[in-house]
């Protein structure tokens, strides 16, 4: 039989279409490469997701086969759109390639030491797919996601020439391309932390439906029922979640002891505006079972406690309002979250805040420390050319919600966003802040002239009868004042939990107190995860 193979012109299309074509002819019949472009190829300098249309590597390939120009398409799985082309079938599914995603990283950007994905922080990770960048967002909320395009050559080059400092590559390309990368460190990502796309890795082979005798040739020579099972299950959940290829759907099917094992993740936003991005995991007697399981359950909506910190159960000890955002990570990566509030806030009359206000000139700064003193600074108005600074996420977006544009954020209390200010000789900065807060700010700019006005503007006072939870595997202290508040709980009772301390100022009250603990670096939810995930952290004894 003489066969016309269509195929895109990129090297991993014209490898994939090279390999079906050594298979056919190994079994006696002739092929023939027809080469196409398709409206992806054409359109490779903007992200897909932001082109109307679908079928963007394919559907010059299906017109092929529908106008009899070719006799076989071949694709990658992935890129087909979920609804078929009317009088067009699937005719086999080889044997799949790896599933898995790597991560290339140029050697200055590589840091094993961080949590979830050995980047340093801050480093630009260019991805085409939005389930990628939902997986990146959710594990890292600190990497810059950058759009990559082209093929795959294409993308390595362009990480070689400094334009990112990693970017994702799906595993099944690379390998069968076997290009050189000595020159970059390359990490295969678990499947349990980076959950692959529906059909990733897979090939499929389009022929016309009424061509039963090549339908059949090719179930015979390319298919693999094993392979075809899997991932029309997986394609078929995507089917479920009413998505395409812009839908941030991964998920992985795997066969156990007793039956098959599904995982998935799905991006926020997903199916309802409200839903947070979440991993998942489900089980079934087989491919198509345990797919549908895992639908229901990422249909849901509901925390399902799975992620790269599942099982672990966190207490955040503190007030109500410290840690909402580091909470909603922490539940987004799988971990189980209570919150301690030791801490009940008062506030305070501040009339003379709008006058504080409108007295700093530009040059000046606005320096806020804690989500509380930024709630109180809801409408107030900033004069031009004031710098406002915060320390920590959680302030940086109470500040954000308070209407303020916030200029400078440091994530290792005041004393490290001191040492960042941009401040002249002889420049006034307006601290609103609790009774008690430290006087670390005045005290890193006093050297440099720079007078620090507080105002006061709520106190925190502890609440009675504390009793913190003992079930737990860590309790993160999230202020000094916390600790005062807990104190003295935790000299009378006989916890397991690991204590970790929010900053340098928490980490100074937990050693006062003499309590053995473990500081996160900073106040940003990746120097949590990096203190929890650490396998033996050296306690801080009191002096």
């Amino acid at each position: 039989m003489n066969i016309r193979i269509g195929t895109r012109g990129s090297d991993l299309a014209l490898w994939q279409a090279r390999h079906v074509a050594g298979r056919l002819t190994a079994a006696g019949h002739v092929c023939e490469l027809v080469i196409l472009e398709t409206r992806g190829d054409r359109i490779d300098d903007v992200p897909l997701q932001s082109v109307e249309g679908k079928g963007f590597f394919t559907k010059e390939l299906e017109d092929a086969l529908l106008e009899e120009r070719v006799d076989l398409a071949v694709h990658s799985h992935k890129d087909l759109p979920s609804a078929e082309v009317p009088g067009l079938v699937i005719a086999a599914v080889p044997t799949r390639a790896s599933a898995a995603e790597r991560l290339l990283i140029a050697p200055a950007a590589h840091a094993p030491q961080q949590p979830f994905l050995p980047l340093k922080r801050h480093a630009r990770v260019g991805t085409s797919a939005p389930r990628r960048a939902e997986q990146l967002g959710a594990l890292r909320s600190d990497l810059q996601i950058l759009t990559l395009r082209g093929n795959v050559p294409t993308r390595v080059r362009r990480l070689r020439e400094g334009r990112y400092d990693a970017i994702l590559l799906a595993a099944a390309g690379l390998d069968r391309l076997e290009l050189a990368l000595d020159d970059l460190l390359v990490v295969t990502l678990p499947l349990e932390r980076f959950v692959p796309a529906p059909g990733q890795g897979a090939l499929a082979i389009q022929v016309r439906e009424r061509d039963a005798e090549l339908r059949a040739l090719c179930a015979a020579v390319l298919g693999d029922a094993s392979a075809a099972a899997t991932v029309a299950a997986e394609r078929a959940l995507l089917t479920t979640l009413g998505g395409g290829c812009n839908l941030p759907l991964g998920v992985t099917l795997r066969p156990e002891a007793r039956g098959w094992s599904a995982l998935g993740f799905l991006g926020a936003g997903h199916p309802q505006a409200e839903h947070r991005a979440r991993w998942c995991r489900a089980s079934g007697a087989d491919p198509a079972a345990a797919a549908n399981a895992l639908g229901v359950r990422l249909l849901s909506g509901a925390s399902t406690g799975e992620g790269p910190l599942a099982g672990l159960r966190v207490a955040l000890t503190g007030t109500e309002s410290a840690a909402e955002e580091l909470e909603q990570r922490l539940l987004t990566l799988g971990a189980r979250v209570c919150r301690e509030e030791v801490l009940a806030i008062e506030d305070l009359p501040a009339p003379e805040l709008p006058a504080r206000l409108a007295a700093l000139r530009r040059g000046d700064a606005l320096v806020v420390t804690s989500a509380n003193a930024a709630r109180r600074l809801s409408a107030a108005h900033v004069p031009s050319g004031v710098c406002v600074a915060a320390v920590g996420a959680a302030t940086e977006h109470a500040l954000a919600v308070a209407g303020l544009e916030v200029h400078l954020v440091g994530s290792q209390g005041a004393r490290e966003l001191a040492q960042t200010l941009a401040l002249s000789h002889g420049a006034h900065v307006l601290f609103p802040c609790a009774e008690n807060a430290r006087n670390e700010l005045a005290e890193a700019l006093a050297a440099r002239d720079v007078t620090v006005e507080r105002l006061v503007l709520y106190r925190t006072r502890a609440r009675a009868n504390i009793a913190l939870a003992v079930d737990v595997d860590a309790r993160l202290y999230l202020s000094p004042s916390a600790v005062g508040a807990a104190a003295n709980w935790e000299a009378t009772q006989a916890s397991s939990a690991r204590r970790l301390a929010l900053g340098p100022a928490t980490a100074a009250a937990l050693a006062a107190a003499g309590l053995p603990h473990h500081t996160c670096a900073g106040t940003s939810a990746e120097d949590v995860c990096a203190a929890l995930l650490a396998p033996a952290p050296v306690p801080e004894q009191s002096r």
